[in-house]
């Protein structure tokens, strides 16, 4: 009975002991069975497939300037963009068969760009790993078109361009300024070269009374032939920072006349047959609150240069300051009609001479009998009822300061006679002295 016991306990543990030999050789064996496996597919890709080709996408390309002639020369690439490209690649499968994007390099070959100009640049790629055998089959794209030029400045003047900013009604817009003045516009030279001037553009609509600075919407670069250029290319400040002003002028119309001199007393100097070529004239003026007509006198004309013959000039002056004259003339010809007038010579008495104004310390008298050759002008009808008679003068003495013999210029005119004036120049000889004494007042006095 005791042997029958000590078999059933031994029994158990021999045959754990075997499954555990077992499972040991059988994970040698799976262990030596992969290993196995390895070699024979490396054997295998050597022998059966040593070479493939294999396509890789989306390879960045890398275009860098650093050190180049293209650098030396200052230029700069004006469209490029980045981009990546397709690259089908040659080797060993162990070698490249599990190549990325990251495992190769592209770059752009700038080696050809000396001067400005638009350039075919291809695209050199290469593998990342110098030990490889890796063979570069083709590249998609394989060159990309690239502008060059150097980078340069300008300066212009800053016109201001808002077609629809008007002024309302009477008043005028005289002018636009832009501030500040110029701008400085940096670039390709090439696209530079193209610019004409530059423009503070306002597009929106408004009516103005008065002066207004307004910011600038946009900056409109042109051509010389007015065409609109790409401002993309140019590099330059905003158009916010230009201010438009915009300078409103008053419309007023000006009457024009001229200053008849030298006329007598009770002379009607619109009964003078006078012409102006020009009777007003409209101007604008910067002083807003001005009224809307205001009369100008151009000059003086002397009654006794008036024969109805000659003409008379006047350059318009500027009546006010800042005032533009937008007639288109800047003179006025006065002139005379005949038409119902005339002339006749007269002989003026001495004794219708009259001296006026002799100061109280001075006795004067006249020196002439006659004037002959009075020449007097007006209406057809009074002229041919006048007689010698009729013709008067007066010489003003006021500024007599001592004796003596003077020349002096009469004033005449037909008594009674609003509408008839003297042509040329009568001259009057007048003898000017002291006032005698009487002797027999002095005598009594003394006594």
């Amino acid at each position: 009975m005791e042997e029958v016991k000590e078999n059933t306990k031994n029994t158990p543990i021999s045959k754990k002991i075997k499954n555990i030999k077992d499972k040991g050789t059988d994970f040698s064996l799976r262990i030596l069975a992969f290993i196995i496996a390895v070699i024979s597919w490396f054997i295998m890709s050597i022998t059966q497939f040593p070479t493939i080709n294999k396509t890789i996408s989306g390879v960045h390309v890398d275009f860098n300037m650093d050190g180049t002639a293209a650098e030396e020369k200052g230029l700069e690439a004006l469209n490029y963009k980045d981009i990546t490209v397709d690259v089908e690649i040659k080797g060993m499968n162990y070698e490249i068969g599990t190549y990325t994007e990251n495992d190769l390099s592209a770059t752009v070959n700038l080696k050809d760009v000396t001067k400005e100009g638009t350039y075919l640049l291809d695209i050199d790629v290469r593998s990342n790993h110098t030990t490889d055998r890796c063979t570069i089959v083709s590249v998609t794209p394989d060159t990309i078109e690239v502008d060059f030029d150097r980078m340069t400045q300008k300066t212009l003047k800053v016109d201001a361009e808002a077609p629809l900013v008007s002024a309302e009604e009477g008043y005028t817009l005289n002018k636009t300024s832009v501030t500040p003045e110029e701008i400085t516009i940096s670039g390709p030279k090439n696209e530079l070269d193209k610019i004409d001037r530059v423009s503070a553009r306002i597009s929106k609509s408004k009516k103005l009374s008065e002066n207004s600075p307004m910011q600038a919407e946009e900056l409109v670069f042109y051509d010389a032939d007015s065409n609109k250029l790409d401002s993309s290319k140019f590099t330059a400040n905003s158009a916010s920072d230009y201010i438009v002003q915009f300078e409103i002028y008053k419309k007023k119309v000006l009457n024009l006349s001229v200053n008849i001199t030298g006329a007598p007393d009770g002379f009607d100097v619109s009964s003078l047959p006078m012409k102006l070529s020009e009777d007003k004239i409209s101007v604008i003026t910067p002083h807003l609150d001005d009224p809307d007509e205001e009369d100008l006198e151009l000059g003086d004309i002397p009654l006794s240069s008036i024969d109805l013959k000659r003409t008379f000039s006047f350059k318009i002056p500027q009546k006010n300051k800042g005032e533009v004259n937008m007639s288109g003339t800047d003179s006025v010809i006065v002139s005379f009609d005949k038409e119902g007038y005339s002339s006749a010579t007269f002989t003026l008495d001495s004794d219708n001479i009259e001296l006026v104004g002799t100061p109280m310390v001075f006795t004067s008298e006249i020196d002439n009998e006659k004037l002959p050759n009075v020449v007097l002008y007006g209406p057809k009808e009074v002229i041919e009822s006048l007689t010698d008679d009729d013709i008067r003068a007066k010489v003003s003495l006021s500024d007599i300061k001592e004796v003596g013999s003077y020349t002096k210029e009469a004033t005449i005119y037909a008594e009674g006679k609003k509408n008839v004036w003297c042509f040329g120049t009568n001259e009057v000889q007048i003898t000017v002295s002291k006032p005698k004494t009487d002797d027999s007042s002095s005598d009594s006095e003394l006594s």
